[in-house]
């Protein structure tokens, strides 16, 4: 007994026939997959962040009374909200393109510019009784080392005068900058060093969402 087959379908319509029946699995494991990421990432942003010694001279240390930061809590709680939970993400769906399944998606967490957080209230210490504003977010993540305020220097130490307690800046032959081991510029400061320490979380959360 013989049997003989016939294939009636060209290699392309095979193809694209199998490619079809597979788009719905790969939207379903791709929408999936962009619901973990977007559920997962702020989280993975915000300790990195946490995690940092800017964060905690900031919250608690030298840079806290460096600048001057009276209510720093509320000032860090409302800078990490932005960066945590404004994540832009962009997200194309699987489609079928060129004989292949294509998709594609990203997620932008801070402006290059820093405008996102730069001019807020947050951003800055309003000294109503001496009437000056010192905005110190610009200053610790763009100055670098310039001279900030010429021929001062801060004190640390008890005093009632301090809007911290603890810390006045007073005359003297030195001039005052941002403590060179915090100090940043526009590509390398506080937060894009942190975001860097976090590429091994955010790759394991991309293999654990996508593959």
């Amino acid at each position: 007994m013989r049997f003989s087959f016939k294939i009636v379908d060209s290699p392309k319509e095979i193809r694209d026939n199998i490619l079809k029946a597979m788009l719905p699995e790969v939207t379903s494991l791709m929408n999936k997959g962009m619901t973990k990421l977007k559920s997962n990432l702020p989280n993975i942003i915000k300790q990195a962040i946490i995690n940092t010694p800017e964060y905690e001279s900031l919250s608690g240390g030298k840079l806290k009374y460096e600048f001057g930061i009276a209510n720093v809590d509320s000032k860090l709680a409302s800078l990490i909200n932005v960066w945590s939970t404004n994540i832009q993400y962009a997200y194309k769906a699987p489609s079928i393109t060129a004989g292949r399944i294509r998709s594609s998606f990203s997620a932008s967490m801070i402006k290059a510019d820093f405008s996102d957080v730069l001019y807020a209230d947050f951003a800055a210490v309003v000294d109503t009784l001496r009437g000056y504003t010192l905005p110190w977010l610009e200053w610790l993540l763009l100055e670098g080392n310039k001279t900030i305020v010429r021929n001062y220097q801060v004190i640390l130490g008890p005093n009632r005068a301090s809007r911290t307690g603890y810390a006045l800046m007073k005359p003297a032959n030195r001039s005052w900058k941002v403590p060179s081991e915090f100090s940043g510029t526009l590509n390398n400061n506080w937060i894009t060093r942190a975001i860097d320490s976090a590429e091994s979380n955010i790759q394991k959360l991309l293999d654990e969402a996508f593959l």
